[in-house]
């Protein structure tokens, strides 16, 4: 059998896997699992072997912020990857301490663990661990940083990597497959873009052409506005415009557009037409096989970068061109708070301040232009 289609059918074998496993995801979601936990909870709570106060702070933390953000994930899909993001995501824009914290992740484990007792999940996986201590900053990349990201993805993009023995043990033979077939200057112009626009990672998988629109700022400098989806509901929750607008918009005119230019089409990887299953997990996956290859695995601090390091970044970036100044101006655009920006970024920034602003004029990646120069067009 050749070597084509031998490969052929593996992936075909693979979809096919993939359709009975997930056959009906509402069914296997994180949310259906959280109410069968609350709904134990309560024959508990009748039996007298559990506290009411225990579902009511268990309850409120499920239905303010764990289910809007996983409760439409199938089960099988919640690792420590998601809830890392979604952890860090709410340090980041909610301030909460550190016990705080360890409680989201303790009624996350809890409904993984309701999962497991129907068999649905083998067992629960290995969950963030919330140190105390100083905080650190959130893990970005610095302007040399940066450069060094975009210059392993573009050598990808052009060396499509054929030796997968060095990549994170994670990414399984299903990942390999896509790998082989995944569009590297896609990443690239996805990785530009989300840094110039300060979407959460949350955020980009249901992102369509439909959500952006063309606006000038009052020096005549094309921008977009671009209406964030809400996850579940999928109507606008936001408006967020993105600052760094000469590269954001036009890498949008002149390389998205051009790639995917439907009205319903997605912005990024339009291929991937099962967006709340498939979009987050392998899209990570390929955004750490470049951190890997620039050797940026982890921030000075060991902390993981991932997808949302590039939402760091940019605002990082932002602190850095204003020198500080605007701060709730970029906190309104960015969806956070001036509180927020000083404890996480400003402060962590100030000290070494002069440093990464000189990093940021020197590296070309990052500089504005009118005429897009500095949004690779080589692809």
């Amino acid at each position: 059998m050749s070597e084509a289609k031998e490969f052929a059918i593996n992936w075909y074998e693979e979809r096919l896997l993939e359709k009975r496993r997930f056959a009906d995801i509402g069914a296997e979601n994180f949310e259906t699992y959280s109410r069968k936990f609350q709904d134990r909870q309560k024959r508990q709570i009748n039996r007298g072997e559990l506290n009411q106060d225990m579902f009511k702070y268990d309850k409120l933390k499920l239905d303010k912020d764990i289910l809007p953000t996983l409760g439409h994930i199938h089960i099988g899909k919640i690792d420590y990857n998601s809830v890392d993001i979604f952890i860090d995501e709410l340090r980041t824009e909610r301030n909460l301490s550190v016990s705080s914290l360890k409680k989201y992740v303790v009624c996350i484990r809890k409904v993984l663990k309701e999962a497991e007792k129907e068999g649905i999940i083998i067992a629960v996986p290995s969950l963030p661990t919330i140190k105390t201590g100083n905080v650190n900053p959130r893990p970005w990349f610095s302007p040399e940083e940066y450069k060094r990201l975009l210059d392993a993805c573009r050598d990808l993009r052009d060396n499509p990597p054929t030796n997968l023995d060095k990549f994170d043990k994670t990414i399984t033979d299903h990942h390999k497959t896509f790998l082989f077939q995944f569009d590297w200057g896609e990443m690239y112009d996805f990785i530009v873009f989300m840094v110039h626009t300060f979407l959460r990672p949350s955020e980009w998988k249901f992102l369509q052409n439909k959500h952006i629109q063309f606006l000038h700022d009052p020096d005549g400098h094309e921008q977009l506005m671009i209406s964030v989806p809400n996850p579940k509901t999928m109507k606008a929750k936001g408006l967020s415009i993105s600052t760094s607008t000469e590269i954001a918009a036009d890498l949008y005119r002149n390389k998205i557009l051009k790639r995917h230019d439907g009205k319903n089409d997605y912005l990024f990887f339009n291929d991937i037409r099962d967006r709340e299953r498939y979009a987050t997990d392998r899209i990570s996956r390929m955004f750490r096989v470049v951190c890997q290859h620039a050797e940026l695995d982890t921030d000075r601090f060991g902390q993981r970068h991932t997808t949302y390091s590039l939402r760091h970044s940019a605002l990082c970036f932002q602190i850095l061109k204003t020198k500080s100044e605007g701060l709730f101006a970029l906190a309104k655009n960015a969806r956070t708070s001036t509180e927020m920006l000083e404890k996480f970024y400003l402060s962590h920034l100030s000290a070494q301040m002069p440093e990464f602003t000189e990093q940021l004029l020197t590296v070309q990646s990052l500089g504005s232009s009118q005429n897009g120069q500095n949004v690779d067009r080589s692809k």
